[in-house]
């Protein structure tokens, strides 16, 4: 079975911890000049920001980030946020702040991770285009604003009651799709399918039953082990066989998207809603990051207007 038809589980992510996402991903930056490093006379001086130099590439590396999430690139726009940005790397400056590589690498795979892989992220890029080296700045940039704003606004937090507010009006949001822990063993033919189960059926691992007739080289590597994954992902024929499997217990060959398969479930877990008391210190923080990023956003409307920004 192909990545793309991989049982792939998305654990329900909270709508609170998803605004706390897709802030990471907008409030990332970039010196452009650092990702690129083009040559001073394709890459001049476009800006001074309190009598630092703002080159091109940085209003480039953001319009990038902008088609990137699919808004509106433009190089009026894009100056301001890189002058943002420019005023939040000064100041964390001053105040002895830095990046901690490590939570950029973090993040790194984490996006690669959201858009199905490596693979898939160097393509993305590639559309834009934009540079991994702009991208892992512009994580940087993000890492460290947030740095920035829990030193500057660390008495800014949100309560107990705010939290229980914010899920009792989300409640859907909790709610855990039923999942469970499967292994499969995916064949061309159906009685291809009855000799693997033959060979499980006498005493034989399954991992090492996965390797020598799964046709799908991921899982073959794995040894069948496709992780946890949602019921609600898995094909009809597949999800039904798997609802009625016995806990561990490989099923009869079922045929599906590919080819046949044999799969065995352990660890079902049922749709729930997950309770107040599981999620609220992720609600918890995921707020305070909110009701922090918007107190450093009004500060850098003030730090903008006594900021000193010129053209060369």
């Amino acid at each position: 079975m192909s990545r793309s038809r991989r049982f792939i589980f998305l654990l329900c992510l909270p709508a609170c911890a998803a605004v706390a996402v897709v802030w990471l991903a907008a409030c990332a930056g970039t010196n452009g000049a650092a990702a690129s490093s083009p040559t001073a006379g394709s890459d001049p001086v476009v800006l001074h920001v309190n009598g630092r130099p703002i080159r091109q590439s940085a209003i480039d590396a953001v319009r990038a980030e902008f088609r990137l999430g699919g808004t509106t690139d433009t190089q009026a726009r894009a100056e301001r946020e890189v002058v943002r940005r420019e005023l939040v790397r000064q100041e964390a400056e001053r105040l002895g702040i830095s990046v901690d590589p490590d939570e950029v690498e973090a993040r790194h795979s984490t996006m690669a991770g959201q858009v199905g892989g490596a693979q898939a992220l160097a393509a993305a890029l590639k559309k834009v285009p934009m540079t991994d080296a702009q991208l892992r700045s512009d994580l940087r940039d993000g890492v460290l604003r947030e740095a920035l704003q829990d030193a500057k606004f660390k008495a800014v937090s949100s309560t107990r009651a705010q939290a229980r507010a914010y899920y009792d009006t989300h409640r859907a949001s909790f709610r855990r799709e039923a999942s469970v822990h499967l292994w499969s063993i995916q064949v061309a033919a159906e009685g291809i399918a009855e000799s693997a189960l033959g060979r499980l059926r006498t005493g034989h691992p399954f991992d090492e039953v996965a390797r020598q007739f799964s046709t799908d080289p991921e899982a073959k590597d794995q040894g069948g082990d496709m992780g946890i994954v949602a019921l609600t992902s898995l094909p009809e024929t597949l999800r039904k066989a798997v609802e009625t499997a016995r806990e561990g217990v490989p099923t009869r060959p079922v045929q599906g998207p590919g080819g046949w398969y044999v799969l065995k479930a352990t660890d079902l877990r049922r749709a729930r809603t997950l309770s107040f008391a599981e999620v609220e210190q992720q609600i918890v923080q995921a707020l305070t990051r909110v009701r922090r990023s918007r107190a450093l956003e009004h500060w850098l409307d003030g730090a903008r207007e006594q900021a000193t920004v010129t053209r060369p």
